[in-house]
């Protein structure tokens, strides 16, 4: 039911001059690694498990850039408040975008993409990463296990395990010729 345009979705689009150019649009210092989620901002997205895994990796990764692009959802029951960022004390490392039309220059700046949904139909963003060559992290439910082979294609993580997610970031960002 969901396709992905190649040509739209193409990392060779994107030239190191625009990505650092990107990245200073979003006061996002050139050096840091980014992780990017591209979801709505509810609840069965994985959000708190993401902030839970990201807590953990700044801890010894301080250089290190949640982005987030996705529409507030704030009429459903498990709406995610960007508030939250604050409370849990990571704001200054996350970039909340918001609900964009330009995901594929998202996509470019993204060092890792991870989905860490309870629920997906087809991880249409899934693939959209897989097309721009970006190493994938979502978890082990219908719809993701569609779009990822595991250990071939990305990786799979159990739903509600922050701490394995953390862990599979982490193997990502000290090992970047793995995640090729």
């Amino acid at each position: 039911g969901g396709g992905v345009d190649i040509k739209k979705f193409n990392p060779e689009k994107f030239s190191k001059e625009f990505i650092l150019k990107k990245k200073k649009q979003f006061k996002i210092d050139s050096n840091n690694k980014i992780i990017g989620i591209v979801a709505r901002l509810v609840k069965e997205k994985g959000y708190l498990d993401l902030f839970c895994a990201f807590k953990k990796i700044i801890i010894n990764y301080p250089n290190t850039t949640l982005l987030i692009a996705g529409s507030l959802e704030p009429n459903k029951k498990d709406a995610i408040n960007p508030a939250i960022f604050k409370k849990d004390k990571i704001e200054k490392n996350i970039v909340f975008l918001g609900e964009r039309i330009d995901i594929d220059e998202i996509f470019a700046i993204m060092d890792i993409f991870v989905l860490p949904s309870y629920r997906e139909g087809l991880g249409i963003s899934i693939i959209e990463a897989s097309a721009m060559e970006k190493p994938v992290i979502a978890t082990n439910i219908r719809g993701c296990k569609e779009a990822v082979d595991d250990g071939i294609t990305g990786k799979l993580v159990p739903v509600r395990d922050c701490h394995k997610l953390a862990k599979e970031i982490i193997f990502l960002m000290n090992n970047p010729k793995e995640a090729m």
